[in-house]
């Protein structure tokens, strides 16, 4: 015969497990919701900081406006792994470096933009293009 402890213990433990579980699993977004199609950006700035992460790199970028303001810029990449099978390595792109990015700005106004080509300004070097993405 089992007793309402034998029954109760287990099912706290699974509920204890599935909240720690959650916990340490980062929230990931869709693009539509953070970003928008309708606010297109193309900028050439100075790497001032890079974030080498999961589930997305971010490369922070300095750059001047044109009445010659200085504004820092946060560029989503994709995740580490889709970066290294293209290609690109914590040693391609430092800090100084010039890059010429395009993409798309985040809905909520900031200075925060999705890449969807990042070239290496002096040399003109495709850094990371998302698929199907055409510079004409």
């Amino acid at each position: 015969m089992r007793t309402r402890s034998g029954r109760i213990l287990p099912a706290m433990c699974l509920a204890a497990a599935a909240l720690f579980t959650s916990l340490g699993t980062p929230a990931h977004h869709s693009f539509s919701a953070e970003f928008d199609v309708g606010r297109p950006i193309e900028f050439t700035g100075t790497v001032v900081a890079i974030e080498w992460t999961n589930p997305h790199a971010w490369v922070h970028i300095e750059a001047t406006d044109e009445p010659g303001n200085r504004q820092q810029w946060a560029i989503e990449l994709v995740g580490i792994n889709a970066l290294v099978r293209s290609g690109l390595n914590r040693r391609t792109v430092k800090i100084g470096h010039v890059l010429t990015v395009s993409g798309f700005g985040a809905r909520n106004g900031t200075r925060t933009a999705n890449a969807t080509l990042v070239t290496r300004t002096e040399t003109r070097e495709v850094l990371w293009a998302t698929a199907g993405f055409s510079r004409d």
